[in-house]
């Protein structure tokens, strides 16, 4: 019996892989024809600075127009060029990390082909997000390297983080940082007999706790960055403004601190279950529907944490400290989606493996008490 589930897993494995194909298309025809134009002010921006228009734009803008000048060997200069050779560069790279998998259940069939359209349509294209995914990349190759040393690896990942803060987007710092500090955590509650609720307690508490600090810290090292988070969702920024999805704090912050954590621990809760979404627009649904696969392949990885292997614990701890970092700057489920979208690489690490440790400590069981019978 098994071995026909498994078969029938695998036949959803080679189905889903042929479907991508025109889900990509579908995507592109959507990117380029149907989203509204507030969706390409990003692009649009960049094309004109590296068609010779001049506009001012911070550090994050001028490195990424420098980063696709580099690359443009082609000589493209509209939107739908830049999506068609993006989705033709980086779709088979991304096909090529699904095929790792031997087998797919249903739902890791959906969550792949919504993860290909969120893709195609927010990231393979000339945006800040598809720089991004590289960084990913490296950490997905950092984690699949045969390095025994696993807090090497830990300390390799966090090494990406910070790179992309000296050059793409300082507020990584925290995410480096928060990479030690969830792996040390993490290997904690691994180490435990038995978990209990006071561990989860203690954990999710900490975790808050990490937060709090190093944001603190973080106005001594980029004060600017420091004050433009702390009030960026009050709804008077201009990083907000006019957001249809925008992320309002529920108390106005007014440069204090001890407001803007308890806003933090809110709207942490409010970017993994945004439901809020849906009384804005139905047209959310889908973008509700991918944050909850998301939800679900974080939450089972780390309820099976007491059997995942080190390179697991690596993936659960940079994808837990990109998470609880990016929360504290993200300013609108808009920004939220496709920045968590670009982190693809290593969630589907915990998407297609959480199923090899689904009642693993049942089946040990089961070794033992056969291998006592015999």
């Amino acid at each position: 019996m098994e071995l026909k589930y498994a078969k029938i897993r695998q036949q959803n494995r080679d189905i889903t892989l042929m479907l991508i194909l025109p889900t990509v298309i579908l995507a592109k025809v959507i990117h380029i024809f149907l989203l509204p134009a507030k969706y390409y002010f990003d692009s649009w921006r960049m094309i004109s600075m590296m068609n010779g228009g001049v506009m001012t734009a911070w550090v994050g803008y001028q490195n990424t127009v420098d980063f696709y000048t580099k690359i443009n060997i082609f000589h493209l200069t509209t939107l739908s060029q830049w999506s068609i050779v993006m989705g033709l560069v980086m779709t088979p790279i991304m096909m090529y990390l699904i095929s790792k998998t031997e087998q797919m259940e249903v739902r890791e069939c959906v969550f792949t082909l919504m993860a290909t359209g969120v893709l195609n349509i927010y990231v393979f294209s000339i945006t800040k997000e598809m720089i991004q995914i590289l960084y990913f990349l490296c950490i997905y190759i950092i984690i699949s390297l045969p390095i025994k040393n696993v807090p090497l690896k830990i300390l390799m990942c966090a090494g990406v983080y910070y790179w992309e803060s000296t050059s793409f987007r300082s507020y990584y710092i925290i995410m480096a940082a928060m990479t030690v500090f969830m792996y040390a955590i993490f290997l904690w509650i691994k180490k435990r007999r038995i978990i209990t609720q006071k561990h989860i307690f203690i954990f999710v508490v900490t975790c808050f706790f990490a937060v709090f600090i190093l944001f603190y810290v973080s106005q001594f090292v980029s004060y600017d960055d420091y004050k433009e988070a702390l009030n960026v969702r009050d709804g008077t920024t201009s990083t907000i403004e006019g957001a249809q999805s925008a992320i309002v704090n529920p108390i106005e912050v007014n440069d204090n601190l001890g407001i803007f954590m308890f806003d933090y621990v809110i709207n942490a809760f409010r970017m993994m279950i945004p439901i809020e979404l849906l009384i804005k627009s139905p047209m959310y649904a889908p973008f509700v529907i991918y944050q909850f696969f998301i939800l679900y392949y974080f939450f089972k990885t780390v309820k099976n944490i007491k059997q995942l292997d080190s390179n697991m614990l690596v993936t659960i701890s940079c994808f837990a400290a990109y998470f609880f970092g990016s929360v504290v700057f993200e300013p609108d489920f808009g920004s939220w989606v496709r920045h968590e979208a670009a982190t693809f690489p290593i969630l589907q690490l915990m998407a297609y493996k959480s199923n090899l440790y689904e009642g693993t400590d049942k089946r040990e069981r089961m070794v033992k008490y056969e291998a006592a019978n015999v």
